[in-house]
């Protein structure tokens, strides 16, 4: 006669799945993140680009009727009646970044200045909107990730830069 003995490795299995699982979810779940927070940055930098690419074309010269940007004094382009925002206004720029944004995230800001070593809105001192003057947009968001928020953290903030110089 064979005595059977009792299987004791029954619901092993189950506690080992139990405690593998919820580590298997978490890297999951970062593996998007990640992808998230690189598919935003891509997006914002390429907004910037966008942007920068419409200043450095819409500078002032006598051939732009609708200039944007800081405007020269001295030389001052004639501005259609179609322009809805004239020279020195850079609403043209935010508004060509917001367009470009595609995985943006939520509180998407742009920030326009011309003349280098310049910051924010602020531009440089004399800066104008004149052929050979850099201009450096800036388009920054927040990004709600998943993972990030098991640890108590809300957003990410992302953001994209691009310098060009006028060349109109």
């Amino acid at each position: 006669m064979t005595t059977r003995r009792p299987n004791r490795s029954r619901g092993q299995g189950l506690a080992e799945f139990a405690l593998v699982l919820p580590i298997f979810l978490l890297i999951v779940l970062g593996v998007f993140d990640v992808g998230r927070v690189i598919w935003a940055t891509t997006s914002l930098n390429s907004a910037a680009r966008e942007a920068a690419r419409f200043a450095i074309v819409h500078g002032g010269s006598d051939s732009n009727t609708c200039p944007i940007g800081p405007q020269d004094p001295e030389f001052a382009p004639k501005v259609a009646g179609s322009c809805v925002y004239p020279s020195p206004s850079k609403q043209y720029i935010y508004d060509s970044a917001a367009a470009a944004v595609i995985a943006g995230g939520t509180n998407v800001v742009v920030t326009a200045c011309y003349g280098a070593n310049c910051t924010g809105n602020t531009d440089a001192v004399s800066a104008t909107n004149r052929r050979g003057t850099p201009i450096t947009v800036t388009v920054s968001s927040d990004i709600n990730l998943v993972t990030p928020a098991f640890l108590g953290m809300t957003s990410f903030t992302v953001s994209g830069t691009s310098t060009m110089v006028v060349n109109h």
